[in-house]
C-alpha cells in the first residue's frame, strides 16, 4: 500500500497529488491540513523528483516545522526531512540572511534583537527625548509598519501632527541604534531577506517549490517573501483557512488568498478539505451557525465524520464567580459519570483575555483541582536564565549596549542606574559603543566625565575581566563549548551566591532553570550546526556560516528565534487555561469559553468584529466531544454583563442546551467514540455516580438568576467527597 496516499480521502489525495502550479488548500478545522502538507513534499520528493533542499516548508512555530520534519521523515526516509529549508519565515530568513547578506551590506555576524531588546531601546529612547509615549504601544506601531514594509524614512514623509512627528523620531532612532549595534530585530529578518531576495534573485534560484503552512496568518512582507522565494518555478502551495484568520493585530492580512488567487489567476487551483476528523458533528454545527453571520465569506461546508454527540452548552450563571465554580462543577461531574474516561488534562478553559483567569484560577485552587497557564512567563524570559543569556550576548558581540547595560551591575558593583545613564550618554556623544567607554576606564586609557566611586571602578574592571576572559577562552584554539563558557561566567560572576542571597525563598526553583539552562547549552538539537543552505553555481556564499569555535552564535540564534514554552511545571494531569489566540492549531476532549459577553468577545476595543467572530469560532472548534460556553449576568467588575452578540440571534439559541448534559452509560460510549477510546465498564460509570453529590447540571438556576435558599447552603468544595443517600 502507498504509504504516501494511504488513509487520504479523495480531497487531501487530490491536494497531495495536484499537478497544479498554484495550488490553495482550504482547510477547516480539523481536516488534516498537516497530513495533507506533509504528504505533499514527500509526493513532490517521491513521485515529482524534486530535491528535498530545492524545497522550502514555512511554518509559524518552531513546534509546527518539528513535528513537519518527523512526519516527512517516517515517509521518505531517516535523513532526507534534514536536508529540506524547512522552518519559521523568521529562521528561513535567518539562514538566508547569514548566507547572502553580504550582497545588502549585512555582516554576516549580525545578532538579533529580541522583543525586550527591542523595547530597551524604545525605553531608553523616549526617556531621552522626554516623549509621552507607552513604549509597548511603539514597538507594536514599529512592528506594524514594518510587516506592511514601511521603513522610518517613507512614514516620515506622511507624518504631520506633533504625536505623529514623535513617533517618526521614535522610528527613525531606534533604526539608528539597531545598526550601531549590529542587531536586526524580527521584522527586520522578514523585510532585509524580501530585499536580499529582490537584489540578488540568484540566491533562489535552485528553489523547485514553496510550501506554507496556515497562510491566513501570513502578513504583508510575508507574503511578499513567498512569491519571491518562488521565483524562480512558481510552484508554490499553500495551507490556510480564512475562519481562522484571528491575527489581525500582528499584521496578518486575510486579503492574503484573495491577492494570491488575483496575482495567479493563470496557474491558481483551489482544492476545499471538508471532512472534519476533529469534532463532534453537533460541535460543528453550531460553531458552523456562528461563523456563517459572516455574510461576506465564502461559503463552505464543515462535514463531520462523527456521531452527533452532545449538544453544545450555552449557560447563563449570576456572576463570573458563580460561573467559575460551575465551571469546576462541570469538570468534576462529568470526569465521575464517565467512569474515569476524562482525565484533568482533557479539559480546557479559553479565554478572550487571559485577563479573565482570576476567578477561574480562584474556583480551581478551591476545588484543589490542579491547572497550568498556556502563555506563562516562558523559559528563556526568566530572569536567572536571562541573565546568563545577557553575559553570553556580551561575550560574543560586546557592543550589544542593552545586554550590556542589563548586565552590568547584575551582580552588584556598586554601579547604580544613574552611574550606568550617565556612563551611555556620555558613550552616545563620543561616538562609541557603552562597552569601548567602559573597556577604557576599565584599562586606564580613557578619562570619564562621569564621576565614578572606588568601589564602582573596582567593579567595573572586575566586569570587563570577565568578559574579556570568557572571550579569550571562547576564540583560544582549543576552542570552548557553550556550556563551558556558561561555567566559566557562574564561576567568575559567584552567581550561586548571589541568586542565594537575592533570590532566598525561591532559589531551588531558580537554580533548577540554570541547570536546564545548561543542559540545553548541550543539547544537540539546539547547538548542531546550522544546515547550510544548498550552494548555488556562480554564487558566492559566506564561508562557514557559523565557525567551530563560533558556536554561541547559532546558539544566541535558536534563543532568539525560540517562540515556545521550554518547561512546563507540575504534573500533566492538569487543567488548561488559555487564551483562544494560544489555543490555536490545539484540540481538546472538552472545552469550556466562558464570560462570552459583549465586550468580551467581542472585545471592547476591537477594531475588526469578524475577526472577533472568527476567534470565538476558533475556540469552539477546539473541542471534540463536549463544547460549554457561559456567559454571567454580572462580570468580575460587578457590571451588568450582555450575551455576546454572535450567540445572541435566537435562531443561534436551536444548535445549543441550556445546562449540562445528562451522562449515563450511552453517552459515555458516544464520548468514547469521538475520542477514539476504550469506553469504561458500566460498572465504573455507576461507581462515578456513587462518587458524587450531584448526577445534573442543576445547582443553579438556568436563567441565571440567583441561588435559591435550599441550594445556597450546598458545602461545594467538599461535594466530591460525599455520597448520594
Amino acid at each position: 500500500m502507498d504509504a504516501i496516499l494511504s488513509g487520504l480521502n479523495d480531497a487531501q489525495r487530490c491536494a497531495v497529488t495536484s499537478d497544479g502550479l498554484v495550488v490553495q488548500v482550504l482547510a477547516p478545522p480539523g481536516s488534516g491540513k498537516t497530513k495533507t502538507l506533509t504528504s505533499r513534499v514527500a509526493y513532490l520528493i517521491r513521485d515529482r523528483g524534486l530535491k528535498p533542499w530545492n524545497i522550502i516548508v514555512c511554518t509559524f512555530t518552531i513546534k509546527a516545522a518539528r513535528e513537519m520534519k518527523e512526519r516527512i521523515r517516517g515517509f521518505v526516509g531517516d535523513g532526507i526531512e534534514s536536508r529540506l529549508i524547512l522552518g519559521t519565515f523568521h529562521s528561513i530568513a535567518n539562514r538566508f540572511l547569514h548566507t547572502y547578506g553580504h550582497f545588502i551590506g549585512i555582516d554576516k555576524n549580525f545578532g538579533i534583537a529580541d522583543s525586550s531588546d527591542s523595547l530597551a531601546i524604545i525605553k531608553r529612547i523616549i526617556k531621552d527625548r522626554r516623549y509621552n509615549v507607552e513604549p509597548r504601544v511603539a514597538r507594536s506601531r514599529i512592528s506594524g509598519l514594518k510587516a506592511r514594509s514601511i521603513g522610518p524614512n517613507e512614514y516620515a514623509v506622511t507624518t504631520k501632527q506633533v504625536e505623529q512627528q514623535e513617533f517618526s523620531a521614535i522610528y527613525t532612532e531606534y533604526e539608528e541604534r539597531l545598526k550601531v549595534s549590529n542587531l536586526l530585530d524580527y521584522d527586520d529578518l522578514l523585510l532585509r531577506c524580501v530585499e536580499l531576495l529582490r537584489r540578488q534573485p540568484q540566491c533562489v534560484a535552485n528553489i523547485e517549490a514553496v510550501l506554507i503552512d496556515e497562510f491566513q496568518d501570513t502578513s504583508h512582507v510575508q507574503y511578499d517573501l513567498m512569491c519571491l522565494m518562488a521565483q524562480s518555478r512558481g510552484n508554490i502551495t499553500i495551507v490556510g483557512d480564512p475562519d481562522q484568520s484571528i491575527y489581525g493585530f500582528r499584521a496578518a492580512d486575510i486579503k492574503n488568498l484573495h491577492k494570491m488567487r488575483e496575482q495567479f489567476r493563470e496557474t491558481v487551483s483551489t482544492i476545499l478539505l471538508e471532512e472534519n476528523y476533529r469534532s463532534s458533528a453537533a460541535i460543528l454545527q453550531s460553531a458552523s451557525e456562528v461563523i456563517e453571520q459572516d455574510e461576506q465569506r465564502p461559503a463552505k461546508r464543515l462535514l463531520p465524520t462523527h456521531c452527533p454527540g452532545e449538544l453544545p452548552v450555552l449557560r447563563r450563571l449570576p456572576s463570573a464567580n458563580i460561573e467559575a465554580e460551575w465551571l469546576v462543577t462541570e469538570i468534576q461531574r462529568s470526569k465521575a459519570l464517565t467512569g474515569g474516561l476524562l482525565k484533568n488534562s482533557d479539559f480546557a478553559v479559553l479565554l478572550r483575555s487571559a485577563a479573565l483567569s482570576r476567578p477561574i484560577e480562584a474556583a480551581l485552587v478551591k476545588s484543589g483541582t490542579p491547572y497550568r497557564m498556556v502563555g506563562g512567563l516562558k523559559f528563556f524570559d526568566r530572569l536567572e536564565v536571562k541573565i546568563l543569556l545577557d553575559y553570553l550576548r556580551v561575550v560574543y558581540k560586546p557592543e550589544h549596549n542593552d545586554a550590556l547595560i542589563r548586565i552590568i551591575n547584575t551582580p552588584p558593583r556598586k554601579l547604580g542606574d544613574a552611574t550606568v545613564s550617565a556612563l551611555l550618554e556620555e558613550a552616545e556623544g563620543q561616538r562609541k559603543t557603552l562597552w569601548n567607554l567602559v573597556l577604557g576606564i576599565a584599562q586606564g586609557n580613557n578619562r570619564s566625565k562621569v564621576k565614578v566611586s572606588a568601589q564602582a571602578e573596582k567593579g567595573l574592571k572586575e566586569f570587563v575581566n570577565i568578559i574579556l576572559e570568557s572571550h579569550r577562552k571562547l576564540a583560544s584554539e582549543d576552542g570552548c563549548s557553550v556550556t563551558d563558557l556558561l561555567l566559566l561566567l557562574i564561576k567568575k560572576t559567584s552567581f550561586e551566591a548571589y541568586l542565594r542571597k537575592s533570590k532566598p525563598d525561591d532559589f531551588d526553583n531558580r537554580w533548577a532553570n540554570v541547570e536546564e539552562l545548561l543542559a540545553q547549552a548541550n543539547d544537540a538539537s539546539l547547538a548542531q550546526e546550522l544546515e547550510a543552505l544548498p550552494q548555488v553555481e556562480g554564487l558566492q556564499q559566506n564561508e562557514h556560516l557559523y565557525p567551530e569555535e563560533d558556536s554561541l552564535a547559532h546558539f544566541l540564534t535558536n534563543v532568539a528565534l525560540s517562540t515556545e514554552i521550554q518547561q512546563e511545571n507540575g504534573a500533566s494531569d492538569q487543567v488548561t487555561i488559555s487564551t483562544i489566540h494560544a489555543a490555536k492549531g490545539l484540540e481538546w476532549p472538552v472545552v469550556f469559553i466562558p464570560e462570552a459577553y459583549e465586550g468580551s468577545i467581542p472585545h471592547s476595543r476591537a477594531e475588526d468584529t469578524d475577526e472577533e467572530r472568527r476567534l470565538l469560532y476558533v475556540g469552539m472548534t477546539r473541542a471534540q466531544a463536549l463544547l460549554y460556553l457561559s456567559c454571567p449576568v454580572k462580570n468580575s467588575l460587578k457590571e451588568e454583563a450582555t450575551l455576546s452578540s454572535f450567540l445572541s440571534n435566537p435562531k443561534i439559541a436551536n444548535f445549543f442546551a441550556a445546562k449540562g448534559p445528562s451522562i449515563g452509560h450511552n453517552v459515555t460510549q458516544n464520548l468514547a467514540r469521538i475520542l477514539r477510546r476504550e469506553c469504561p465498564s458500566e460498572e465504573a460509570t455507576r461507581k462515578g455516580q456513587e462518587s458524587i453529590d450531584r448526577l445534573e447540571d442543576d445547582l443553579y438556576p438556568l436563567n441565571g438568576e440567583e441561588l435559591t435558599a435550599e441550594n445556597r447552603n450546598w458545602d461545594y468544595p467538599n461535594y466530591r467527597n460525599k455520597r448520594r443517600k
